[in-house]
C-alpha cells in the first residue's frame, strides 16, 4: 500500500519494523514466548456491526502444523502464512480484520510487523486460530518493491 501523502506521525500512528533478509530467524519464537498483537476495526462479538474504535487482542504464535490440523485439507495452508491465535475461543481476529498488522515483540524489545491478518474459521472460534501472510516469506519482495519506487 501507497499512500497519496505522508501519514503524520502520532502517540498511536508510528512506524514498526520489517523482518530482516538475512535469516529465516526473524527473532519469533511460536509458542507464547513472544509478545503479540494483532488489530483492527473488526467486528466484536455477535454483532453485525465494525467496530468505531481500533480493537486489539493479545495471541500467540503457534506451529504452522496447528492451522494445517484445524483447516485440514478444506484451506491450502502454506509455507508463506502464519498461524496465531488463542484456540479456546477468548480473542482474535473477525471478520473486517483482513489487512491489518500481526505485531510482536522481538527478543530486544523492538516492536516488528510479522504477520498481515489474512483468515479466519469464524470470529474467535475454538481450534481454529487465525491465519496470517507472513511477512518474512515475502521480505525480499517487498523490499526491492520499495527500492525501486520511482515515484518517490
Amino acid at each position: 500500500m501507497k499512500l497519496a501523502r505522508p501519514a503524520p506521525l502520532s502517540k498511536v500512528v508510528r512506524t514498526i519494523c520489517l523482518p530482516s533478509e538475512a535469516s529465516d530467524d526473524d527473532g519469533i519464537q511460536p509458542r507464547g514466548r513472544q509478545h503479540c498483537v494483532t488489530s483492527g476495526w473488526g467486528r466484536s462479538g455477535p454483532s453485525p456491526s465494525l467496530s468505531n474504535a481500533l480493537l486489539e487482542a493479545s495471541v500467540p504464535l503457534l506451529e504452522l502444523a496447528e492451522c494445517v490440523k484445524a483447516y485440514g485439507k478444506s484451506v491450502p495452508i502454506r509455507e508463506g502464512h502464519l498461524c496465531a491465535g488463542n484456540t479456546d475461543g477468548s480473542s482474535g481476529s473477525c471478520v473486517g480484520d483482513s489487512g491489518g498488522p500481526l505485531q510482536c515483540r522481538r527478543a530486544d524489545g523492538v516492536w516488528q510487523l510479522v504477520g498481515v491478518t489474512s483468515f479466519g474459521s469464524g470470529c474467535a472460534r475454538p481450534g481454529y486460530p487465525d491465519v496470517y501472510t507472513k511477512i518474512q516469506y515475502y521480505i525480499t519482495w517487498i523490499r526491492d518493491t520499495i527500492a525501486n519506487d520511482i515515484d518517490g
